[in-house]
C-alpha cells in the first residue's frame, strides 16, 4: 500500500480543486484553504477557513500556478489583494511543520530565498518541460477562443499577428493557419524569422520599428505571447482602424497599455488560460508533473 501523506492546497484556481481531488481519491488527507468553488462533500478533503490551520502538521503544501501575481502575496482569485497572505507568512507557517516540501509554479525568488533561510524546501513544478508543452495546448485554443469572442467575422481570412514564437506561440500561429487565417509572426531572432518564414506565415521583425508598426497597420488581431514591451510608441500609432489585443503573456505583458488605451485600442487582458477554458485538463497536467516528482523523490503516492 501507498504511504499517506497530508497535502495543503493553498489559492489558486479550479486547477488547484483538481489537484486535491485527484491527492484525496489516492487515499492522502488533503486540506485546502483558498481554493474557489471547490465542492465540500469530497471524501478526504477539508476545508480551512484559516491558513495557519490549513498548513500545521502537514507534509506538503501545494501552491497555485502561478503562485503570486504581484510577488508579494498568495495568487487567490477570488479574494482581493489586501485579504490574500502574504508569501512570507506562509513560509513562516510552513517553517513550523517538520520537513514539509512546498511545490509551486512560477515561485518568485524573493520566496525561494526566505523559504531558504528558514531551511524550508522549495520545488517549482513548472519547471517541467513536460507540463510546459502540455500548458501550451489549452492556452492556445483559449487564445483562439477569445479572439473569436470578441470578433464579429469568422477567423477565415482575418489578418492575425502573433508576437512570440515559442511554444504557444508556434501552436496559435498553427491552429490559426488551420482555420484559414493570414498569420503574420512576429520574433527577434534572425534563426526563428527563418523559420517563421519557411513555415508558411509572414515573419515580422521585433527590432524594426518599421516592420512592427506596418504589421499593426495591416493585422485584425493581436495575440501577444511576450513579457517585454514590443507594443509603444510609433509602433501603435496606426491610423483609425486598431486591432484587437489579446495579452497572454506574464507581466510586464507586451504593449504600454496607457499609450494605447489613450490611442483606443481595445485590450484584453487573459492569464492563465489553463485555468479558465480548461482546468480539468490543465489540474491533472499539474497533479501528474507533482506526482512525478514526488515519486523521484522515493514518496510513495
Amino acid at each position: 500500500m501507498p504511504e499517506k501523506y497530508t497535502f495543503t492546497i493553498l489559492g489558486g484556481d479550479q486547477r488547484q480543486a483538481v489537484v486535491a481531488k485527484e491527492l484525496s481519491t489516492l487515499g492522502h488527507s488533503v486540506r485546502v484553504f483558498g481554493v474557489g468553488d471547490l465542492n465540500t462533500d469530497i471524501d478526504g478533503i477539508e476545508i480551512n477557513l484559516s491558513l495557519e490551520k490549513a498548513i500545521i502538521g502537514c507534509d506538503g503544501v501545494i501552491l497555485p500556478l502561478p503562485v503570486s501575481r504581484d510577488g508579494e502575496t498568495l495568487n487567490m482569485s477570488s479574494v482581493e489583494k489586501k485579504d490574500r497572505p502574504k508569501l512570507r507568512e506562509i513560509i513562516k507557517d510552513i517553517a513550523k511543520c517538520k520537513n514539509a516540501i512546498v511545490f509551486g509554479g512560477l515561485i518568485p525568488e524573493s520566496m525561494r530565498e526566505y523559504a531558504n533561510e528558514l531551511s524550508v524546501e522549495t520545488v517549482d513544478y513548472y519547471k517541467s518541460e513536460e507540463l510546459q508543452r502540455k500548458n501550451a495546448l489549452p492556452s492556445a485554443e483559449g487564445a483562439i477562443m477569445i479572439a473569436m469572442e470578441n470578433t464579429d467575422t469568422v477567423l477565415e481570412g482575418d489578418t492575425v499577428l502573433v508576437s512570440g514564437y515559442g511554444r504557444i506561440g508556434r501552436l496559435i500561429a498553427e491552429k490559426l493557419k488551420k482555420l484559414g487565417a493570414n498569420v503574420s509572426v512576429a520574433a527577434r531572432r534572425d534563426e526563428v524569422l527563418c523559420e517563421i518564414a519557411m513555415s508558411g506565415y509572414r515573419a515580422v521583425r521585433t527590432t524594426n520599428i518599421d516592420e512592427m508598426s506596418r504589421a499593426v497597420r495591416e493585422n485584425e488581431i493581436i495575440i501577444n505571447t511576450v513579457p517585454e514591451i514590443i507594443f509603444a510608441g510609433k509602433t501603435l500609432d496606426c491610423g483609425k482602424n486598431k486591432p484587437l489585443y489579446i495579452e497572454i503573456a506574464s507581466s510586464p505583458g507586451g504593449i504600454d497599455i496607457p499609450y494605447a488605451r489613450e490611442l483606443g485600442y481595445k485590450i484584453i487582458s487573459a492569464p492563465s488560460l489553463p485555468g479558465k477554458y480548461a482546468p480539468q485538463s490543465a489540474g491533472k497536467y499539474i497533479f501528474e508533473t507533482i506526482r512525478d516528482i514526488m515519486i523521484k523523490r522515493g514518496m510513495k503516492v
